[in-house]
């Protein structure tokens, strides 16, 4: 079986799931424009350096420009003469237009088509020109570039005479990515702060549903229950008043049954009372004796029809109520009345209950072990958590396949009756689980080793 998922833990992880991703996005967005920017900084610091070794060289002798370009190279940033520029093209991306227009900021007296601006990868510097040859003035060197192993590169032509290109290619430091430990700690705090509040602003908002999911599974066992206070959200708020409405509906109904019930009752054991004071009048014959009889079934039923109306419904108010106690007075008093009955009962196991509707089931239960099963033995004893009342007699007992069935109102069971008694009304084990089920309890029948029925209430303490 499926377990059943709350409401406030779907809604928590859906906002603890929802900050997560949008968080883990919000660290590769900022990764990536923190990349960006650093490589774009490091980029004018190079271009920056390119112009002031380009002005140094044009205000410089001719005869200095070799030591000049000789002393400003190094492994990260190259610096070269040649008659072709290193860079062919012109810019052309969006970076290479930018750090060109920062070029043309500090060397206005270049034109346009003289200044190339070319980001390359990996690959491109490595390839790098050679290093300088000692010999060679102003030659291109003969070694790589030596930048990062994940680096990139800048590389700059600016023409300075005819025939005569200056070429740098620099090495772009590329930015360290942020250590995973931190990520991880940071996502785990966050998860964990997000978590607890949204467990605890999810559980004030659903509170209140969870009140009204409970009223309504109290509804079925106690209809006169108190009306469900009407809090919380809006939607949840309509609902609840919408529920109490029902509730009033229902009780009304209940209580306008039970009333019409009452009335029939009365209307029917009043012309009963006159013809049995009628009878009474007459000389003792067995016709007056079946007719009595007759009389005493028909006011049997009347009143196991209006108990069994009552009996779920029943607006009797909860008191504690010590159940040994009160299964030892039913017994004794059946007792005193000729009843076969037994009883050990446990004392002190006090329950809330309706006192009157319990003695009712209790009894009900009795007098079909003494009816159908020749004596009644009672016990009460504590379970665990429960309070269990059991009533066990030596008749037949009932057979299997019509266990459920004789708990249906009016079903008669095909037990072997002892004694030559008249069948009942089929309403004794329906009352009972009535009663017992208005009290949150269970009505289990089994059959027990050997012979006879062992009928159990289970209350939970």
């Amino acid at each position: 079986m499926m377990r059943a998922r709350s409401m406030r833990g779907e809604t928590s992880a859906i906002i603890i799931i929802s900050f997560l991703l949008s968080h883990v996005a919000g660290y590769l967005f900022y990764a990536l424009d923190r990349r960006d920017a650093i490589e774009m900084t490091g980029a004018v610091d190079l271009a920056e350096r390119a112009a002031g070794i380009s002005r140094l060289l044009r205000d410089l002798p001719p005869s200095w420009r070799r030591d000049v370009i000789q002393f400003s190279d190094s492994r990260t940033f190259r610096v070269w003469s040649g008659d072709e520029p290193s860079v062919h093209a012109l810019a052309s991306s969006d970076e290479e237009l930018e750090i060109a227009a920062y070029l043309r900021s500090q060397l206005p007296r270049i034109a346009d088509h003289d200044m190339r601006v070319r980001f390359v990868g990996k690959a491109d510097s490595r390839s790098a020109p050679p290093t300088f040859e000692a010999t060679a003035p102003a030659a291109p060197p003969t070694a790589g570039l030596d930048p990062p192993e994940d680096g990139a590169a800048l590389e700059i032509s600016i023409r300075h005479a005819a025939g005569e290109w200056i070429n740098f290619l620099g090495a772009l430091n590329t930015p360290k990515s942020l250590l995973p430990e931190l990520l991880v700690a940071n996502l785990v705090s966050a998860v964990l702060g997000i978590a607890l509040v949204a467990f605890w602003l999810v559980g004030r908002v659903t509170r209140p549903l969870a009140r009204f999911a409970e009223a309504a599974e109290a509804l079925g066992r106690d209809l006169f229950r108190p009306p469900l206070v009407v809090t919380g959200p809006a939607e949840v708020a309509v609902a609840a008043a919408a529920f109490n409405r029902m509730q009033q509906r229902l009780t009304r109904l209940i209580q306008s049954r039970t009333e019409m019930l009452a009335a029939i009752s009365h209307d029917l054991r009043t012309p009963l009372t006159q013809i049995r004071l009628r009878l009474e009048m007459m000389p003792l014959t067995t016709e007056r004796r079946k007719t009595l009889a007759a009389i005493d079934d028909m006011d049997a039923t009347i009143g196991s029809f209006l108990s069994y109306a009552r009996a779920a419904h029943d607006s009797e108010e909860k008191s504690r109520v010590d159940l040994g106690a009160l299964v030892s007075s039913i017994c004794d008093d059946l007792g005193d009345c000729g009843a076969p009955v037994t009883c050990d009962c446990e004392s002190g196991l006090v329950i809330r209950c309706k006192r009157l509707a319990v003695k009712r089931a209790i009894v009900n239960l009795i007098d079909n072990a003494v009816k159908y099963g020749n004596e009644a033995d009672v016990q009460v004893r504590r379970c665990g958590r429960q309070v269990v009342v059991g009533i066990a007699d030596t008749g037949p007992g009932i057979p299997e396949q019509e266990m459920a069935a004789v708990l249906r109102p009016f079903h008669r069971g095909n037990r072997t009756q002892h004694g030559g008694a008249r069948p009942g009304t089929g309403l004794g084990l329906s009352i009972a689980q009535a009663v017992v089920e208005d009290h949150g309890g269970e009505l289990r029948l089994s059959n027990r080793p050997g012979t006879g029925l062992l009928a159990e209430i289970i209350f939970a303490v």
